[in-house]
């Protein structure tokens, strides 16, 4: 559910985990975003179908086209972030306080948008420059992908809906990346078919009814409502941490 409402799932992830004392195998985290992964593929498909279709008959020139580059785009920022500071984004993980101003944060930047006005429809490279960079910062947990980059559209004046839809196109490439290079660095260890079965089937049941809820709530504009949410939530792991 934290994997797609604004509220950061790598956060919450981060303080089971220590509270827990558990780590999952990583084989499960993989298939768990496989899951995550097929609900956007699902709910944007009409979307994903027609920019794969122009941009194979009629190549990036298109509408299409340039959305399929500002996407690409969008995800340079994230890919230099993690290979310059990815130890360093690790090792949040088991940082609390850290974890904890960063749902502040994430509160901040989403309680920002009860003023954003839309003054555009589409977004221009620039834009997908700056919505690239807020996912790049979503790499530290309690930092919200989903709510940072949707903001970040919206405080730039794009339309709720385009502002969205964006933010989920732009997920595709980097829970692609995530998968594999979590595949790549620590292998299949701790495999539980019937255990990845249904994380992975659960994924995709949740992971869909919060991705329509946030699309419904953007859309009215009322993204700041889970600013609430995520200041409690920094406030409580701050309080619990000294």
């Amino acid at each position: 559910m934290t994997e797609w409402l604004p509220i950061s799932s790598s956060g919450h992830l981060a303080l089971i985990q220590q509270m827990l004392q558990f780590k999952s195998p990583v084989f499960f985290d993989v298939m768990l975003h496989v899951g995550t992964l097929i609900v956007i593929l699902i709910v944007f498909k009409e979307k994903i179908a027609k920019i794969t279709k122009t941009v194979c008959t009629k190549g990036l020139t298109t509408p299409e086209g340039k959305t399929l580059k500002q996407v690409i785009i969008g995800n340079a920022p994230i890919a230099v972030a993690y290979i310059l500071f990815g130890k360093e984004i690790k090792d949040m993980f088991s940082n609390a306080p850290a974890v904890g101003i960063a749902f502040l944060a994430t509160g901040f930047v989403l309680f920002l948008t009860l003023k954003a006005r839309n003054v555009k429809d589409e977004l221009t490279y620039t834009d997908s420059i700056l919505v690239g960079v807020a996912q790049a910062f979503a790499l530290l947990p309690g930092l919200s992908r989903s709510g940072l980059t949707i903001a970040v559209a919206l405080l730039l004046g794009i339309e709720r809906r385009r502002a969205a839809e964006f933010s989920f196109l732009l997920a595709i490439p980097a829970v692609i990346g995530a998968a594999i290079e979590e595949t790549i660095t620590q292998g299949f260890t701790g495999i539980n078919i019937f255990s990845v079965f249904v994380g992975m089937i659960v994924a995709v049941i949740v992971g869909y009814a919060a991705l329509k809820l946030l699309l419904r709530i953007v859309q009215k504009g009322k993204l700041y409502i889970f600013s609430i949410y995520c200041w409690l939530a920094g406030a409580l792991v701050l309080l619990l941490s000294f």
